[in-house]
């Protein structure tokens, strides 16, 4: 497998169409890789894990920050991103809804407690795995298929918590977003989170600005992160369950483009016993990570309440319109630069924590 890093400029299909974008990045320690230049929360995601092509250079070494350094496998298991990055995008080639998938569960573990792993522990009706925020998470089985084969190569050496951080940027970038480097040395949490603190936890669309902003900075993250990680939104799905208790209210309030509240009342009426339907979360270009879900909420097209609502206040107005318009690029950096600061956000390091012999379960 090719390991990808800064990207000079080069091209993607994606959608039947090209998509050129040229980010240089490589200065912080981010590299970009094709885009157009022009995880809801708790919703169901996919997406189209479109290729890459180019020429790479390695990105500048970023110095150990709170027990996390980019080397930190580099003698114990030098191999690890190349076998994750193979197992992902092979996986995604073949579903090509597991990379929001991936994303989605990255976010997730973030939501309760940090990266550590948590939410990929299995125990039935009491771990968060099982919490009803958890309900349409997908990829467990691929971090579990990851993971046996790093430990045939390294035994007892790469975190869980670290293979699910590397996979969720492979995914992302299997999807045409830019690639960014990692730092490692996460540990996995010796017990589990449980169902109820999933549940109280994690945002699953419902929150209001304000609400998500008081639990990103909890995290350590800030307005512009939030902004920035809601683009993942360019790419999945959400079910109609997580659309129809607020459509009427926004239709009434007129926040919502009427051809596009009328397209989402018939496709999430309720009724029947068939399966509950899913919602491109960007219905404009919904295979392509791009900034079209910045734009569709300029244009009242946002498919959740929590993503139109970035645009309705005014301290995150301004970074919807700049990643929309003003500043096309700069939404493929701070993305970059967001999922890493998420990725690095209250972990467990040192002697914190466990190395796990199975994502699914403790050690004991």
């Amino acid at each position: 497998m090719r390991t990808p890093r800064a990207v000079s400029s080069s091209f993607l299909a994606l959608s039947g169409f090209l998509l050129l974008v040229a980010v240089s990045v490589a200065a912080t320690g981010y590299a970009a890789s094709p885009g157009e230049s022009s995880n809801g929360y708790g919703a169901a995601a996919g997406s189209n894990g479109g290729g890459h092509e180019g020429s790479y250079t390695v990105p500048p070494y970023q110095k150990p920050v709170d027990g996390l350094d980019e080397r930190y496998y580099e003698r114990s298991c030098p191999k690890m991103e190349e076998i994750v990055g193979t197992a992902v995008m092979k996986a995604v080639k073949a579903d090509e809804t597991l990379a929001a998938s991936i994303i989605r569960l990255f976010f997730h573990d973030f939501a309760v407690g940090g990266v550590d792993g948590s939410v990929l522990v299995d125990v039935p009706g009491q771990s968060e795995k099982y919490a009803e925020a958890s309900r349409t998470l997908r990829g467990f089985e691929l971090i579990e298929e990851i993971k046996k084969e790093v430990e045939a190569k390294c035994r007892a050496t790469v975190s869980c918590a670290d293979i699910l951080t590397a996979a969720a940027r492979d995914a992302a970038f299997s999807a045409g977003a830019p690639y960014w480097s990692l730092k490692y040395g996460r540990r996995d949490r010796k017990d589990y989170s449980s169902a109820e603190a999933a549940d109280r936890d994690v945002p699953m669309g419902g929150q209001r600005v304000t609400e998500l902003v008081a639990f990103f900075e909890t995290k350590g993250l800030n307005i512009q992160d939030l902004v920035a990680l809601s683009g993942a939104h360019t790419i999945g799905r959400a079910t109609c369950g997580s659309v129809r208790p607020g459509l009427c209210k926004r239709r009434k309030a007129r926040t919502l483009d009427r051809q596009y509240g009328d397209f989402l009342q018939r496709k999430c009426r309720a009724g029947g016993d068939a399966a509950e339907p899913y919602v491109e979360l960007d219905g404009e270009t919904p295979t392509a990570f791009d900034n079209q879900y910045y734009k569709n909420l300029l244009h009242g097209k946002g498919l959740l309440d929590t993503d139109q609502a970035l645009l309705a206040d005014s301290r995150t107005a301004g970074f919807v319109k700049s990643f929309a318009y003003q500043k096309p690029q700069e939404f493929a950096h701070q993305f970059a630069k967001s999922m890493r600061r998420l990725g690095e956000a209250q972990v467990l390091t040192g002697n914190e924590g466990e190395v796990r012999r199975k994502c699914s379960a403790v050690n004991y």
